[in-house]
């Protein structure tokens, strides 16, 4: 997914640079979804943290490397669990590699790149990425294996007695 996800921002950035479309957006489905750039320097739901951008990216390694550990012994005890922090890991490098390429000049980034921008007419979601998206995917599917399936195979097993 952190492929996929740096593809999309690589091809968003260049196209729009290309183009010259700042502030500007493409519909692609009416107005219900559009793309627009933006260089995101805080963390989700557009909250400022660029003064601490450097804490921040290191507390992402941080959680990187704790997630990458943990999903290891998923993998290695074939827990159903692995599947939605494979999802989670996946958008955590995405935008970490952003956070990082932050703290490199030359590569000319003020933030992590968002693109995805979802609403009807005034009344828009915040913009996010693909890694946005893959770590909603995994927390989705988490409390879904982890609460959702037990609780009803919790009720099965009553009504089974």
């Amino acid at each position: 997914m952190a492929l996929l996800d740096q593809v999309s921002k690589i091809f968003i950035k260049q196209y729009w640079i290309k183009n010259d479309l700042f502030y500007g957006s493409l519909n692609i489905f009416g107005d219900y979804v559009r793309f627009i750039f933006v260089e995101n320097p805080g963390i989700a739901f557009g909250i400022d943290t660029s003064r601490y951008h450097l804490y921040i990216t290191l507390l992402t390694i941080l959680a990187i490397i704790f997630l990458s550990y943990y999903l290891y012994k998923l993998v290695v005890k074939n827990s159903y669990e692995s599947l939605s922090w494979s999802f989670i890991l996946g958008g955590a490098i995405g935008n970490c590699i952003d956070r990082i390429l932050v703290l490199i000049p030359s590569y000319n980034y003020s933030g992590v790149i968002d693109f995805i921008d979802i609403g009807l007419n005034q009344y828009r979601w915040y913009t996010f990425n693909l890694a946005d998206t893959s770590i909603t995917l995994g927390l989705i599917i988490y409390i879904y294996q982890t609460y959702i399936l037990k609780l009803t195979e919790s009720v099965e097993e009553e009504n089974t007695i």
